[in-house]
């Protein structure tokens, strides 16, 4: 029986697992994930969004804090790190707002979307097994977190999300992560000359 109990802590050791607790290993895994992402000065992550009926694939390129995020054909995102151009195709319409530095949602502030550590979410390990991990981020007391409570899914070899999902009070947006490009060179700046025609409306 010793032998046993030796053998199954020398396992759990060469995991990296053996008195780590949950919470621990939670932190690590977060830990990881947003340093793999503050390494890559340019990067690319295409995705596919469901949300009840709506389905779509998009995806956002980063350069140096500035993003460029689709949504299928219909929408577009950018910012400079300080204004965010909303630009939706089908009104014809650009909405400008202030970047919120503190959002962690990808679809509202991508740069930080994994980068969850020092937040306003208390996190747990949900479950770990066969090379992946789940975390759960619940938004603390008094938090001014707009995006519900959140579930994060990782690759433990690569420490790369698989996909995130995003809970509004029972309504939930899941995100699949298809790929993540480093150095992928498909930025490109907000443009106000393709927008000839759209309305501006500046919230700022």
């Amino acid at each position: 029986m010793k032998r046993i109990k030796v053998m199954a802590c020398m396992a759990l050791l060469l995991g990296g697992l053996c008195n780590v607790s949950a919470a621990d290993r939670a932190g690590e895994i977060l830990g990881r994930v947003a340093d793999g992402f503050r390494t890559m000065k340019r990067y690319t992550v295409r995705f596919e969004i469901v949300a009840d009926d709506y389905r779509t694939a998009g995806g956002y390129a980063v350069s140096d804090g500035n993003y460029r995020l689709y949504l299928g054909d219909d929408a577009e995102v950018f910012s400079d790190g300080k204004v965010r151009y909303e630009v939706d195709h089908r009104r014809g319409e650009v909405t400008i707002s202030e970047v919120n530095r503190s959002s962690r949602n990808i679809l509202d502030n991508p740069v930080r979307a994994f980068d969850f550590l020092d937040s306003e979410y208390a996190f747990t390990l949900e479950w770990e097994r066969d090379g992946k991990a789940c975390v759960r981020l619940t938004p603390t007391d008094g938090s001014n977190a707009a995006s519900g409570e959140v579930t994060l899914t990782v690759d433990t070899a690569s420490m790369r999300p698989l996909s995130l999902a995003y809970d509004y009070d029972g309504e939930r947006v899941d995100i699949s992560v298809e790929a993540i490009e480093p150095n992928a060179d498909t930025y490109r700046a907000f443009d106000r000359k393709a927008c000839d025609g759209y309305e501006f409306i500046d919230f700022r």
